[in-house]
């Protein structure tokens, strides 16, 4: 009995030393993903990855590009070199698509080949780099830009705001190495904006700044170093107290918190097995890279010296602030604080183009910055502007719908303008084209400066004979299909076919349609590079019968060539003449009560329940009850929902609107113009969202705005679109 006594002890003994030792790892644990506190170091299994950035950082410059696999970045075919002058864009993509078929052909060759004994030297080295699954490794060949040189210069910028960034990071307790993120982001560039629409060195989107700062048509404070600094400071500290780790907090930082909360929930808190594991739509590269990147630039940060030479790291700025007590106009601010307009614009980086251009105020509240060299005392100097230059309200954006009847010259004589000053403020071309429901902007007396011409290409197609023409049949294709392809019946086309059974047709069978305007279709090939598709020309009715509009800057499409990408042809002189469609106004019920005015709006892109009830007014919730949405019941494009115009005007309603998307088309076409047109088809099993984000990078309001005759929220497989492809303004970004 006695040794099973002492039997049990031990047992005992042992299962409160292991209690205890549970106990103490999870305070470990704990402590290790503390707030303010961890220890940045690589996990086990995400070390290929960090030597990659690592190389990409602080190896290879913008001159490389390096041609690697996009699960397993151990596997790198080629680094190509890009050569000492700098490539236009379409030249380096030519070099780089030719570089990619190489491997891509290469790949599917020893997918099918048995005996590896006649492979070339090549093929070999090929062969046991990737090892086995060669087909599916031949879709998933990207590039990289070499990033060194930015980098160093990201370094060298960062000296400007480096010590007031760790002193908020400090602040809210935060490790201080997520102070490094903006190499990762933006390399520390003020003006650095995405296509996505992220702006400034903290890169937030418009719905996530909005959260934590002011981003309106005035301001936007995303653009502001130091005021941005603190909105990312209250983002991570948000993340890391709703998943508990710095590396699922940093990784929501690019994929966003709920997404990561969905990760956590499926995979676990483990960012390696999150990375490996967890599947969606919207976590592609850049977010499961994003952790590792982070680690990257942390190495290459802290080991700057043992990568870069003669590095000229600048000094910050000293700058004097105020809080503006009162709207002011940028010519009070310059002839007051004896500063240019372009030293307030460099001084304070979140004016936006109507304010520095005078359309709009200064607005009260804003924290306007001075450096000190410039002006010791920014109160003493505001408080001898006089009182009839100081205003209490902000100036108005007007706002005309155009109506039946309307010109130009006669909306010009209505509202006392000229037409000079219509068409500068809403980019309209030469042959003056307006349309019915289009919202002009109608300018003020201090905004007839030259504005920039924000607008789109268009699309130029050529008029073919009316008659008959041929058609090959494509797979899938039924008579059913082609006849609303080409805007006619069944009937017609089993007549002019003289057809005796309408589902005989087959793949590849010429078969007579009706002729209109030519178009450009791709032939579907499994490569996805915007480059290499090949392309056909077909032949689609035409439904308007009215003579198409001469464009101002013409397109082509390039039958010659094998790439298929429709041209937009070079010429300096004329200018883009299309702008995006405006959205449809807010429409009432005749019959409604005008002491509660309901309005019915059509969703347009990038507006949320948040925008309308900013806008109107409202409540969320009183929108959700209204509208019948649950608690998480979204709204999307062309939907409709009502809102209450009890507590302000729709003009009012509509002027915050307007002002909200031109604020991004503005700032869109201040860093991007569409180099090019690209006409393809949709392809089974892809999204619009993997059109927009994976293949070619642009706006979703974009790609709508140049196939208004769709619904581009629902497109059929093969049904041809139009893509514009974008390349930045600056040939540095």
């Amino acid at each position: 009995m006695l040794p099973l006594i002492r039997n049990f002890s031990a047992v005992f003994a042992l299962i409160l030393t292991l209690c205890f030792s549970v106990k103490a790892n999870a305070k470990l644990n704990y402590e290790v993903h503390s707030l303010n506190q961890y220890h940045f170091t690589t996990p086990p299994g995400l070390e290929s990855k960090v030597e990659f950035w690592k190389k990409i950082y602080s190896e290879y410059s913008t001159k490389h590009v390096v041609i690697h696999d996009i699960r397993n970045l151990d596997i790198v075919y080629e680094v190509v070199f890009l050569g000492e002058k700098r490539l236009s864009r379409r030249s380096r993509e030519r070099k780089l698509a030719k570089t990619k078929k190489k491997y891509r052909n290469i790949l599917r060759k020893l997918a099918k080949v048995k005996n590896t004994a006649n492979l070339s030297n090549e093929e070999k080295r090929v062969y046991k780099l990737v090892g086995k699954n060669f087909y599916k490794a031949s879709k998933r060949i990207r590039s990289q830009l070499g990033q060194k040189d930015r980098f160093k210069e990201g370094i060298e910028r960062s000296g400007l705001y480096k010590e007031e960034i760790s002193r908020i990071f400090n602040e809210f307790g935060l490790p201080p190495q997520l102070s490094i993120l903006p190499h990762v982001e933006s390399s520390f560039q003020i003006g650095a904006y995405s296509s996505a629409g992220a702006a400034g060195i903290w890169q937030f989107t418009r719905g996530t700044g909005r959260l934590f700062m002011r981003v309106g048509y005035d301001v936007d404070e995303r653009r502001d170093p130091i005021l941005a600094t603190y909105a990312a400071a209250k983002l991570l500290k948000k993340n890391f107290k709703s998943v508990a780790s710095w590396p699922l907090a940093i990784t929501a930082y690019n994929h966003g918190l709920q997404g990561m909360k969905r990760a956590k929930k499926r995979v676990g808190n483990d960012i390696v097995k999150v990375i490996d594991k967890y599947k969606s739509r919207t976590f592609g590269f850049a977010s499961q890279n994003f952790y590792a990147e982070f680690l990257a630039a942390l190495h290459v940060v802290e080991n700057q010296n043992k990568y870069f030479s003669n590095i000229n790291i600048k000094k910050p700025i000293s700058k004097a602030s105020f809080i503006l007590p009162d709207y002011i106009h940028i010519r009070t601010a310059m002839n007051h604080f004896g500063m240019s307009r372009d030293e307030i614009a460099n001084a304070n980086p979140s004016l936006r183009r109507p304010v520095l251009n005078g359309e709009k105020r200064i607005p009260k509240g804003f924290i306007f910055q001075a450096p000190t060299h410039k002006i010791e005392n920014l109160v003493a100097r505001y408080q001898e502007i006089p009182s009839n230059v100081k205003h209490r309200r902000q100036l108005r954006s007007k706002w005309y719908t155009v109506r039946r009847g309307d010109t130009l010259s006669g909306i010009a004589l209505r509202f006392g303008t000229r037409v000079s000053s219509l068409k500068n403020s809403n980019n309209i071309g030469r042959r003056n084209n307006i349309y019915i429901g289009q919202v002009l902007q109608l300018p003020t007396k201090r905004s007839s400066r030259q504005q920039p011409n924000y607008q789109l290409a268009k699309l130029n197609t050529k008029k073919v004979s009316r008659g008959l023409v041929s058609y090959r049949v494509r797979r899938h294709d039924n008579l059913s299909k082609i006849a609303k392809r080409f805007d006619t019946n069944v009937g017609h086309l089993t007549r002019i076919n003289r057809m005796r059974n309408p589902n005989s047709i087959h793949p590849g069978q010429r078969i007579k349609v009706p002729g209109g305007d030519i178009i450009a279709e791709p032939i579907k090939t499994a490569s996805k590079d915007i480059n290499t598709p090949n392309f056909k020309l077909s032949v689609k009715r035409a439904t308007n019968k009215s003579k198409p509009s001469k464009p101002s800057k013409r397109i082509k499409v390039d039958r010659s060539a094998s790439t298929g990408i429709v041209q937009v042809a070079s010429n300096s002189k004329n200018k883009l003449n299309r702008n995006r469609p405006a959205f449809k106004p807010v429409s009432f019920n005749p019959d409604s009560n005008s002491d509660t005015l309901i309005g019915t709006i059509t969703v347009d892109f990038d507006e949320t329940l948040s925008h309308y009830a900013e806008w109107s007014l409202q409540s969320v919730k009183e929108l959700r009850r209204m509208n019948r949405l649950g608690k998480r019941g979204g709204i999307s494009a062309n939907e409709t929902i009502r809102v209450k115009f009890s507590k302000t005007r729709p003009n009012k309603f509509e002027e915050k609107r307007q002002e909200y998307h031109k604020a991004i088309q503005e700032d869109f076409f201040n860093n991007f113009e569409i180099s090019k047109l690209a006409i393809r088809s949709v392809e089974k099993g892809e999204t619009l969202w993997e059109i927009c984000n994976e293949i070619y990078t642009i706006p979703l309001w974009l790609l709508s705005s140049y196939n208004t005759d769709k619904n581009i929220r629902s497109l059929s497989v093969g049904e041809p679109i139009v893509v514009p492809v974008i390349t930045p303004k600056d040939k540095n970004a």
